[in-house]
């Protein structure tokens, strides 16, 4: 089974700006892994609480920080390289989506990969470094990944589920 070496990490969230009001920055989460064919890329840039995953084969941290919505190059390679599916995790545009090809195959290591991603893009402010340095130069397998706040949200969602389906049964 493939191992996930994790290179390097960068999070950091985009300016915002003002339109009828001001308007918050977006999270970006850039992981440089290897997965023994090469080095790629996975980034997460979250707006609006929804995450686009993108897989490359360069580093576009600092384009997706630049938050440059008119730049039509750069529009069309993130559609590109934006994935729907890490090496058999498939997942839809939602952290309950992304969460639910995660649970349905826990072993695969891509799912692993996705967990550590979305909690480095979902951690509080001032805890990135310590995620960053919690993996770099690790393999994906050898992490203590934490739960972040929307898989906690997707537990309780599936805890609530299986006790309506009790309760009905």
């Amino acid at each position: 089974m493939k191992r996930y070496l994790l290179e390097e990490a960068k999070c950091g969230i985009t300016n915002g700006g003002f339109a009828c009001g001001p308007i918050p920055g977006h999270v970006i989460t850039s992981i440089k892994y290897n997965d023994g064919a090469g080095s790629k890329w996975l980034s997460i840039a979250e707006y609006d609480g929804l995450p686009m995953t993108f897989v490359s084969e360069r580093d576009i941290f600092d384009d997706l920080m630049k938050d440059d919505s008119e730049d039509d190059e750069f529009t069309e390679y993130l559609e590109e390289h934006q994935i729907w599916d890490l090496d058999g995790v498939e997942f839809g545009d939602e952290y309950s989506d992304v969460y639910e090809g995660i649970y349905a195959d826990l072993e695969n290591p891509a799912a692993q990969l996705l967990k550590y991603a979305i909690a480095l893009t979902r951690c509080a402010e001032g805890e990135e470094k310590d995620l960053i340095d919690m993996a770099s130069g690790k393999y994906v397998d050898e992490l203590d990944i934490p739960i972040s706040d929307v898989e906690e949200d997707y537990m309780e969602d599936l805890e609530e589920l299986d006790d309506e389906e009790e309760e009905t049964e």
